[in-house]
This record gives C-alpha cells, sequence and structure tokens, in this order.
C-alpha cells in the first residue's frame, strides 16, 4: 500500500515537472514594449519606421516564421537567422501615412516556435495630412518662361497693411532662363525665386505692397517690366499689370459715425454703348469719340471724398466730376471711347474708390462693340 502511494506521488510529480523542464528547454519569445507611439508625424515625411528589439528568453534558438501585419500600409521586416538564448534579434515595422490622415492603431504578429499561436505588437500615432498644393495652369508667356497669370489685383488695401501676392512661373524650355524685373514705385518690392530658373524648373514672382508709403488713397495702377533671356543671350520682354484700391480704415468707426458718415450714390453701374458709330447714330461722335456720364450724389450727411475714378483700360477716357462733394451735391462723370480703338467688343470696368465707409469701392461695368 505504501509502494502504491509512492508511485502515484512520484506519477504527479512528474505530470507538472516535466512540461516545465521542456518549457525551460524550448526558445522563449519576449518584447519589453508591446505598442509603440509614433506620436504626431506627417504625411509629407514619408515612411516612418520603429524597430523593436525581440529577445529569445528560453534555451533553445528562436526562430520567426513568418510575421503579418493588420493593414497594407505597414510592413515588416526580421530577422531571418535564429536567434540564440539570451540574445536579441531585430523586427523592423515601417507604417505609411500616405493618404492616412488622423489617430491610426496597427497591430503585427510574430509566428515563431517560440510560442504556440502569434506574439501581437502594435503601433499607433497620428497623422498630420501635408498641405494640398494648387495644380497651376501657366496660359500666359514672356518668351519661353510660362506664367500663371499676369495680373496682380490686391482689390482693396487699407493705409497700415502690406500685403503680399504671387506669380507661379514655370521654364517649360530646354534650356535655363534668367529674369529680371524692371523697377516699381518704391512702395512697391519684387523678388523672383530663383532669378535663374532650371528647365522643368518651378518659381515664383513675388510682388509686396506697402500701403503705408503710399501717399495717397484711391487706385494704384502700375506695370513691371519683366526680361526673360536664356544663354543663347535671346531676350524676350513682357509686362505684368499690378493694381490696388487704398481705401480708408473704417474699422475704428462707431456706430454713431457711421450713421453721419458720407453715403455715394450711382446713378448706375452700367454704361452700355452699343454699337459704336463711325458718324451719326443715337450717340453722337464729339472730336472723334462716343461718350456716356454718369452721376456720383453724396446722399450721406458729411462731405463725400472721392479719391480716383479710372479705369485700367487704355481705351477709356474719363473726365469731369469733383473730388469732393456736400451732403446733397451731384458729380457728373464723362467716359469717352474712340471707336476707332475697339476693333470687335469692348467690356472694362471703371473703379470709383470713396471714402463711403459701406462702399468705398464700386464698379461701373462698360461696354461696347463694333
Amino acid at each position: 500500500m505504501r509502494l502504491t502511494l509512492q508511485r502515484i506521488v512520484l506519477a504527479w510529480i512528474g505530470f507538472f515537472l516535466i512540461p516545465v523542464l521542456y518549457a525551460q528547454n524550448n526558445p522563449q519569445i519576449s518584447v519589453e514594449e508591446l505598442t509603440y507611439d509614433f506620436g504626431t508625424i506627417y504625411e509629407a515625411d514619408g515612411l516612418a519606421s520603429h524597430v523593436f528589439q525581440v529577445k529569445n528568453t528560453g534555451q533553445a534558438p528562436l526562430v520567426i516564421t513568418r510575421v503579418t501585419a493588420s493593414c497594407g500600409c505597414t510592413q515588416p521586416q526580421w530577422s531571418k537567422e535564429p536567434i540564440a538564448p539570451g540574445k536579441s534579434g531585430q523586427l523592423k515595422i515601417t507604417f505609411d501615412p500616405k493618404g492616412r490622415p488622423g489617430p491610426f492603431y496597427k497591430t503585427v504578429s510574430i509566428y515563431s516556435n517560440g510560442k504556440k499561436g502569434s506574439y501581437n505588437l502594435a503601433v499607433k500615432g497620428t497623422v498630420k495630412p501635408k498641405t494640398l498644393q494648387p495644380v497651376f495652369n501657366y496660359p500666359y508667356s514672356i518668351g519661353e518662361l510660362k506664367l500663371h497669370t499676369k495680373t496682380i489685383l490686391y482689390s482693396t488695401i487699407r493705409p497700415d497693411e502690406k500685403l503680399e501676392e504671387r506669380i507661379h512661373i514655370l521654364n517649360d524650355s530646354q534650356k535655363a532662363l534668367t529674369i529680371q524685373l524692371g523697377k516699381l514705385p518704391s512702395f512697391f518690392s519684387v523678388e523672383a525665386d530663383p532669378d535663374v530658373i532650371q528647365p522643368g524648373e518651378m518659381g515664383t514672382l513675388t510682388i509686396v505692397l506697402d500701403a503705408a508709403a503710399v501717399k495717397r488713397k484711391g487706385r494704384v495702377a502700375v506695370s513691371l517690366p519683366v526680361t526673360v533671356s536664356s544663354s543663347d543671350l535671346k531676350e524676350s520682354q513682357g509686362q505684368i499689370q499690378i493694381a490696388a484700391n487704398i481705401i480708408d480704415n473704417f474699422n475704428k468707426l462707431t456706430a454713431a459715425e457711421k450713421a453721419l458718415a458720407p453715403v455715394a450714390h450711382l446713378s448706375g453701374t452700367l454704361l452700355e454703348f452699343g454699337q459704336l458709330p463711325t458718324k451719326g447714330g443715337i450717340i453722337p461722335l464729339i472730336g472723334g469719340k462716343a461718350t456716356i456720364s454718369f452721376d456720383i450724389t453724396n446722399t450721406g450727411k458729411s462731405p463725400l471724398n472721392i479719391y480716383s475714378v479710372t479705369s485700367d483700360d487704355e481705351r477709356l477716357d474719363i473726365s469731369g466730376g469733383r473730388r469732393e462733394l456736400k451732403p446733397g451735391a451731384t458729380a457728373t462723370f464723362k467716359v469717352s471711347i474712340r471707336p476707332k480703338d475697339v476693333k470687335t467688343k469692348l467690356e472694362s470696368l471703371i473703379n470709383v474708390v470713396c471714402d463711403d465707409p459701406n462702399g468705398p469701392v464700386r464698379l461701373i461695368k462698360v461696354t461696347a462693340y463694333k
């Protein structure tokens, strides 16, 4: 009976001890960090990688048979050679953030002879999307230099402001092009970047207007001469048209002050010459010009200052009017066109700049045809 009990005890010891001894003689996979946090990464920076240290804490060589990722955007690379007991191998995880803005959490499963099933790791973080770059067309050119526009319009700018505008350029030729920018009034600064543009390269022309340096209000319109030359010394010249309406700063006006402000009332915002005559017709020719008038009336409670009444179209001749109107007063402006200057059709704008806080810039459209 006693012998039988000893055998039972030894059997139970063997039942529990043999697996333990067997496990101690097997490879064991271990990784200290189970999840790696990339933090914030930028889509524009491209691939992001981290290396996990995979350690064999067992007594036999550890062999990683395969590694799988939960997403095709996550690519694993690992040590193919057996990892000796007590040693470590590397598992590199590379995440591709392209087209994946926002938070991410990706898992990786390691299959080996050191664990039944898989040993799971993870990488996480947040992808900050890259700024979308506008796609430009380049319909304009100066020689072999392509430009996305040849006109800069600052619209309205206050005397205490400094505004920057850019023209995107492209060298679509097979040779380097040198860009030379002409002079502008001192309140403008201009820069070509680069000033020597290589074949296929893109660049910018940057134009800055410092309204504080302009000594008057109203419309400012200038032309920037541009010279483009290449290694064969061939030069091409062109111009960029620049315009801005410099207005008062009305931000500090109170509601009571606005109620007492001047108000500019235009008799119309469309001047239709119709078909331009050569001799006679409904619109008489005076001095070889066809003329239409429009009025500006101050319907406000304080004097109205008219800073400028102009058009960037040199075919329009604007005359008459007054620069200061008392409340209730009216000024008449004349717009003239020489029919010989209009080849087929004319569509232009007149800019009226004044100190009406509710409408400092008014536009009048002018049309005519042959």
